[in-house]
C-alpha cells in the first residue's frame, strides 16, 4: 500500500468516527430532553444544547391563555 493510500485511510477512519460521534451526541441529547420534557427551559447539559442547535429546537414558551390546539381524528 502507497503512503497516499493510507492517508486517504486515516482520514476515512477519521471523518467516520467523527460523523459517529456527532451521532451518538444527537441520540443523547433526544434521549434526555425526551425523559425531562424538558423543552420548557433552557438546556442543561452540553449534550442537550448541541442537540437543540443543530435540530433547530428552541425553548417552548406558553403563554396562561394559550390552549393547545386539538387535532381532529378526522381528515
Amino acid at each position: 500500500m502507497t503512503i497516499t493510500g493510507c492517508l486517504v485511510m486515516l482520514l476515512a477512519v477519521f471523518l467516520a468516527g467523527g460523523a459517529a460521534g456527532a451521532f451518538v451526541t444527537l441520540l443523547v441529547g433526544i434521549h434526555t430532553e425526551e425523559r425531562r420534557l424538558s423543552l420548557t427551559t433552557t438546556a442543561r447539559t452540553p449534550a442537550t444544547s448541541a442537540t437543540r442547535r443543530c435540530l433547530g429546537v428552541t425553548v417552548r414558551t406558553q403563554t396562561p391563555d394559550e390552549t393547545p390546539d386539538r387535532h381532529s381524528l378526522t381528515r
